[in-house]
């Protein structure tokens, strides 16, 4: 009897444990916090996002065929990156562009352990060293989120921002099918989710992306749904006042 309860025991557990973890992985689940995922949908309007930047020379090359569409995207920036180049955040956020915090060095292991998430700072900080802005939006690396980490970016001023459309253009696919994805699954409100970079893999080829985007800023047109920046999407603002400097330092 004490076997069978002891099993019963690790099995509630377990299970708790990966019901937990579902609900941090799953980019959808609003188990820990708000999520945006979309804008309002009586609208016919949807935003271009792009993850994992800045990364040389395709962030800038992305930003270039956007503005041939008088489009501007939202490049949710990793602060690693950011150290690397500083000057392709700077021109992106001169040109008109939003600029957004996508985590420091952009790993899931950082929004498990540290219940202060000093990760966002860190982040918040590079960005406003290279733009002169501070990021209001934030999204997950991968979408992982835990509580502490939602709270931290609450308490922050910001909204952390997901998706409701994405093509997963990091793996090797077609400029072709990408087009397909995205134009099968965008609605009115849509945020599209793109990638002008891959973590911190400085250089990382986002050919496919680049090729796709006429493509699908044409199809979008063609359908009545017209790309704007994120923050119109969603009508709030895209940047804070001012950006902690300390929050991350030890002892702070």
């Amino acid at each position: 009897m004490r076997r069978l309860l002891a099993l019963a025991a690790f099995a509630v557990a377990a299970g708790s444990l990966g019901l937990a973890y579902y609900w941090a992985a799953s980019p959808s689940s609003q188990a820990y916090g708000a999520i945006v995922r979309n804008g309002p949908r009586q609208l016919p309007l949807v935003a271009l996002t792009f993850d994992d930047g800045p990364n040389p020379p395709w962030s800038l090359a992305i930003a270039d065929v956007l503005e041939r569409y008088g489009v501007r995207g939202a490049f949710f920036l990793v602060g690693e990156n950011v150290k690397a180049y500083p000057e392709v955040a700077q021109q992106l956020a001169a040109r008109g562009h939003l600029v957004a915090d996508h985590s420091y060095r952009h790993r899931k292991r950082d929004s498990l352990l540290d219940p202060r998430y000093r990760e966002l700072d860190r982040a918040q900080e590079a960005i406003a060293e290279a733009t002169g802005l501070c990021p209001a939006l934030y999204r997950p690396p991968n979408g992982f989120h835990t509580p502490w980490q939602l709270r931290t970016v609450a308490a922050r001023g910001m909204v952390t921002v997901g998706w409701d459309v994405q093509p997963s253009d990091w793996t090797e696919t077609s400029a072709e099918e990408l087009v397909r994805r995205v134009l099968s699954s965008a609605r009115p409100g849509s945020i599209i989710l793109l990638h002008d970079g891959l973590d911190t893999r400085h250089g990382a080829d986002r050919s496919s992306t680049l090729a796709a985007l006429p493509g699908i800023i044409e199809g979008l047109q063609a359908r009545g749904l017209h790309p704007v920046r994120l923050d119109e999407l969603l009508a709030v603002a895209p940047y804070l006042p001012d950006c902690p400097r300390t929050a991350h330092r030890k002892g702070a």
